[in-house]
């Protein structure tokens, strides 16, 4: 049996460890010992984590408003080790994509060139690879932009 895929909730300061811990073992973070300021985006409300029984199990960081060519930005996801493969990954991208919809049309990343489990798992779920930065993060590295035209959500209306 399937476990659950948990229940997605907005970032709070009581899972920042956790999350910390889960990029500091993930890719691109992991090979550029680099992490993530959870707290700023904490107090952006643009953080998630996906929660199964207590335990943090995932997170995504993401700006549904336009950013950049009419699309908003996925800064960051992660999914703890012991719980990749089990469909986490991509019930958090669905829920950056929803909430994206509802004010964009589309929806940017960037994933490192050495990251190709990011790139297949991106590439899986529709995203394009629609530009290349050289060496923004590391020498001898780039960042792949990826691309997502998405069903823009229309926000339900109010009849009276």
């Amino acid at each position: 049996m399937r476990e659950s895929t948990g229940r997605i909730l907005p970032m709070r300061p009581s899972h920042i460890a956790a999350c910390d811990e889960i990029a500091a073992l993930s890719e691109p973070w992991k090979s550029l010992r680099e992490g993530i300021d959870f707290a700023r985006y904490v107090s952006l409300k643009q953080a998630s984590v996906c929660i199964i029984g207590r335990e943090t199990a995932g997170f995504v960081v993401f700006t549904a408003e336009p950013v950049f060519a009419r699309g908003g930005y996925l800064r960051a996801i992660g999914v703890a080790p012991a719980r990749r493969g089990q469909g986490i990954g991509r019930r958090l991208m669905s829920f950056a994509e929803t909430a994206t919809a509802r004010c964009s049309p589309n929806l940017y990343l960037c994933v490192s060139s050495f990251n190709r489990k990011a790139r297949l798992f991106y590439k899986g779920l529709g995203y394009t690879r629609v530009g290349t930065v050289p060496g923004l993060i590391a020498p001898g590295t780039s960042e792949y932009i990826y691309w997502k035209r998405l069903a823009l959500q229309s926000r339900k209306t109010r009849r009276t």
